[in-house]
């Protein structure tokens, strides 16, 4: 089903047990819209075998959600996009992308609900074969800000060019707190998420994109980043 041209306002969708698939959204604008669920590791709310192209977000959430076979061409945020404990498995992010961070489950739940969430994803990411499969493809994306450290590095699609493949292990020797601010962050990451390795992004529309830059390939040459 192809939807264009559409404002959705105050959409609520909550709860597991159900699949959003099989639809093209083009220059769709969502406002004040839920997609959500809060006690399922298993992940049942999917969205699957979605095209996004130009779409825009505001004040907007998304929590627990799979995503599969998704598209998304162009994509404008009003403000920092959570993707709060999300799993990814082929969802691609091409041309201008606003500002998006991965995330852990809900602060807000209970403690044993966010370790059972957080349990699940690394199930999920598990059963993804590295050789064959993948999670993200950001290699054709311009970012304005994006930090995506609640997905495994080594299932992120990149461009080795301004996309750095961070490996915890390659720390050990490594003085942080001497590296400078937006590699301090990056390898900081490492502190919130329960993978080995991380993809850290240097903006292409950010100003700060040179220093980041600059920064990542810091840790390139501390054999830290790929």
């Amino acid at each position: 089903m192809k939807i264009e041209k559409r404002k959705f306002q105050n959409v609520k969708l909550i709860g597991s047990g159900r699949e959003l698939s099989d639809h093209e959204l083009v220059r769709c604008e969502f406002n004040g819209c839920d997609l959500a669920q809060f006690d399922d590791p298993s992940f049942g709310l999917v969205v699957r075998g979605v095209k996004a192209e130009r779409i825009s977000l505001k004040r907007s959430f998304v929590d627990g959600v799979r995503f599969e076979d998704v598209v998304v061409e162009g994509l404008a945020t009003s403000s920092l996009m959570h993707l709060n404990g999300c799993v990814f498995r082929r969802v691609v992010l091409r041309g201008r992308i606003g500002d998006i961070m991965t995330t852990p489950p809900n602060f807000s739940l209970p403690e044993e609900m966010q370790a059972a969430l957080v349990a699940g994803i690394e199930a999920f990411y598990a059963d993804v074969d590295a050789e064959t499969d993948w999670a993200l493809d950001i290699s054709e994306a311009e970012f304005e800000d994006a930090s995506l450290y609640y997905v495994p590095g080594h299932l992120v699609r990149r461009d080795p060019e301004t996309q750095f493949l961070l490996h915890r292990e390659r720390l050990a020797g490594v003085d942080v707190r001497a590296l400078p601010d937006f590699a301090k962050i990056a390898v900081r990451r490492f502190e919130s998420t329960p993978f080995d390795s991380i993809v850290a992004v240097a903006p292409r529309r950010a100003d700060f994109f040179a220093e980041a830059l600059a920064d990542f390939e810091l840790l390139r040459e501390l054999g830290v980043a790929d």
